[in-house]
């Protein structure tokens, strides 16, 4: 089903294709849910690859997968069936564009998140340093109960 005479037929089926793959892992998302490290989805170093990639195509609630498969087959279709390019209308093309957005989605995420840790982190200590006598009497006492 991949080789279509038209181009713009075979990002078409490229896109139902993905839309199919994402009604799929929804209707056996318990299934497909053991594999996946939920609590810890977006931090890439605390699940696995897999994990990773099986998520760009989960979704909880079925209002969730109709927006998303909604704003795919409309902007899918607007910039891989439309275009006037040949080069965006292949099925790899569109599929790969899928993964590599998804995959590029989990890498903001994770350095979002590493960003936002740092600056809990700062937050929390500077606070305890807040709360803390610097006196120099205080900073004997401090050094030995922390």
């Amino acid at each position: 089903f991949l080789t279509m005479n038209r181009p713009s037929e075979e990002s078409n089926t490229a896109l139902t294709f993905l839309i199919l793959i994402n009604f799929f892992v929804f209707i056996f998302r318990n299934d497909f849910h053991r594999h996946l490290n939920i609590g810890r989805t977006y931090r890439i170093y605390d699940g696995d690859i897999s994990s990773m990639i099986l998520s760009m195509f989960y979704h909880i609630e079925p209002g969730h997968l109709f927006v998303n498969m909604l704003a795919l087959h409309r902007y899918g279709s607007e910039l891989f069936v439309n275009t006037s390019s040949k080069r965006w209308k292949s099925f790899f093309i569109v599929v790969l564009s899928y993964l590599v957005c998804g995959i590029a989605a989990f890498i903001g995420i994770e350095l979002l998140s590493t960003y936002h840790e740092y600056q809990w982190n700062q937050r929390v200590n500077n606070a305890r340093f807040a709360r803390k006598c610097n006196h120099w009497i205080c900073e004997s006492i401090n050094d030995i109960w922390g």
